[in-house]
């Protein structure tokens, strides 16, 4: 089948870290499908593009509020590209605003795929959002909406068609053999985010400093960056752990696994998240996870795996880091990684969001939706 994914979160040559989870959905549907994407960059003035992006065809148009002929000029390419589309497929929430005129007027089967908390808990998000989430009720519209975490399905069915929220995961792809953890003493954490608030850096960086002063040598490495980042700074110097935390920056995302084989476990107070892909992927480097009790992502991290900390004071969650590392070491990397794995493999979830068209494609050549040919 020919299916069209429209997106506003996407990667690209210049921003390759943003949104990988969309792209390794589209990759996943790919195995089985023709798959298009069209990439609408908001508040972006530059010209449109047409690229191929690890291996998948890409059209690139910008939609700039101030510039409102931009509209209509995605307009005309969505219901272009939506003509000959078995399946529109929006990915990100935003998506699926700038796609619904143009899924209502081609009447096209339509899938939307959702993995933001701002869906699930709105006063967490910070500026105007609070205040615009009445807006979720556009998923009402698509045919099949589905969320990465059981936790943001049951959300998802608040808004969405009756029993049209559906679980399909992120994708954890990941074929590197499997390393053992480090052989040193020393207790190496690593985080994988940005250096932004809804992360909690600077959580994390109180934490080591009660770890350091509990009498543990230790070291994070927090890989990522962004706003709190001169902040994080400071408060590394002030509590004079220069030779305990290393802020890395952002890296390619070929390129964070290497970060996980070379610490113990994962570490990140994260104030909520849904998937949590950067635990997953740790889990599936055969890393154990320390992380707040605050979100979906207990669909898979349970106690074989890591630990969840329900009091997130520094104290505690160096206490749980502590108990990390001692039901944890030497446990076998293979025996926490295959589980991930499998189950959030490319093979796995494209096969879930085959069952989801076939359902949708079922229901809409009964009437609710563009009959096929």
């Amino acid at each position: 089948m020919k299916i069209l994914v429209v997106t506003t979160w996407f990667p690209s040559p210049g921003s390759p870290a943003q949104a990988p989870f969309n792209l390794e959905h589209a990759k996943a549907i790919q195995i089985l499908h023709d798959v298009r994407v069209v990439h609408v960059r908001l508040g972006s003035s530059l010209p449109t593009a047409m690229e191929s992006y690890d291996g998948l065809p890409v059209q690139r148009i910008s939609l700039d509020p101030r510039r409102p002929w931009t509209a209509l000029s995605m307009l005309r390419l969505l219901l272009k590209e939506s003509s000959t589309a078995d399946v529109l497929h929006t990915m990100a929430f935003s998506s699926a605003l700038v796609a619904v005129l143009p899924a209502l007027l081609r009447r096209v089967p339509w899938v939307h795929s959702e993995h933001w908390s701002g869906v699930t808990n709105p006063r967490n998000v910070a500026g105007l959002w609070p205040r615009f989430a009445w807006l979720r009720w556009v998923l009402r519209l698509p045919h099949a909406v589905t969320g990465v975490t059981a936790e943001l399905v049951e959300k998802l069915q608040t808004f969405a068609r009756p029993e049209a929220a559906v679980l399909v995961p992120c994708v954890v792809a990941n074929e590197r053999p499997l390393m053992p953890p480090p052989a040193d003493e020393r207790l190496r954490l690593v985080a994988v985010g940005g250096l932004v608030p809804g992360k909690r850096p600077l959580l994390a960086i109180r934490t080591i400093a009660a770890l350091k002063e509990s009498g543990q040598d230790v070291h994070l490495s927090w890989v990522g960056d962004g706003p709190l980042r001169r902040e994080a700074e400071e408060l590394i110097a002030e509590l004079k752990l220069g030779g305990n935390v290393t802020l890395v920056g952002t890296v390619p995302p070929t390129e964070v696994f290497a970060f996980f084989e070379e610490a113990h476990l994962f570490f990140l107070p994260t104030a909520h998240e849904n998937f949590f892909t950067s635990a997953a992927e740790a889990l599936s480097a055969g890393r154990a996870v320390v992380v707040p009790r605050v979100g979906g992502f207990t669909d898979y991290v349970t106690a074989a795996n890591g630990v969840l900390v329900d009091d997130d004071s520094p104290e505690s969650l160096a206490a749980a880091i502590v108990a990390a590392r001692r039901t944890f070491a030497g446990a076998d990397p293979a025996a926490i990684a295959a589980p991930i794995r499998d189950r959030f493999s490319r093979n796995t979830v494209g096969r879930l969001f085959e069952d989801v068209y076939g359902r949708v494609l079922a229901a809409t050549a009964t009437g609710g939706g563009r009959q096929r040919g």
